[in-house]
């Protein structure tokens, strides 16, 4: 198998989860808190865990210290890193989910958006057919957490299916880089 498409295929799993995930919530915001923040932190977990990997495979693969590339994922891995101790957060204290849930989802939002930028960056550099698209999802996933940590929604409801759609797009976006890398 392609070394590339090796690369390739966490993405694929962490942002198809997500997808489905988002998807649920957005048709079940009614919910309680307790599967909120276990699903939640399950999904971020998985991503977390998806980009690991792939951020250790494209660390592994690219053997230029200099490269884009692997300055791009080394910083994923912080991401990723992060990622996963915020959703172990999310699973082991669900009662309080409601409570930190805009401000968490909205700092994951964040700190993903911008680094799905920066990687939205370099496949635009590339002009790939994929480019306006991934660097429009990312700016979308940015001001979503800006949304979120600003508490811009009255109502608990509004910030679990904004959340619900952020993780669909955030989703997708992940499919896309993933497609878009050569």
């Amino acid at each position: 198998m392609d070394p590339k498409n090796i690369m390739r295929l966490p993405s694929y799993i962490g942002g198809i989860f997500t997808v489905i995930t988002g998807v649920f919530i957005f048709l079940f915001p009614e919910i309680s808190s307790d599967v909120i923040g276990i699903l939640l932190g399950v999904v971020l977990f998985v991503s977390g865990i998806s980009d690991f990997i792939g951020d250790i495979i494209s660390i592994r693969l690219i053997k230029d210290t200099r490269n884009e590339y692997r300055l791009c994922a080394e910083i994923g891995l912080v991401y990723s890193i992060i990622v996963m101790a915020c959703s172990l957060y999310l699973i082991f204290k669900q009662g309080s989910v409601l409570f930190w849930l805009s401000s968490v989802v909205g700092l994951m939002f964040l700190s993903c958006g911008v680094v799905r930028f920066r990687q939205a960056m370099l496949v635009f550099k590339k002009k790939d057919s994929y480019s306006l698209v991934i660097v429009g999802l990312a700016v979308f996933v940015i001001i979503s957490g800006i949304v979120l940590l600003t508490d811009a929604f009255s109502g608990t409801r509004d910030i679990i299916v904004f959340a619900g759609i952020a993780l669909v797009i955030s989703g997708i976006e992940s499919c896309l880089i993933s497609a878009g890398k050569n």
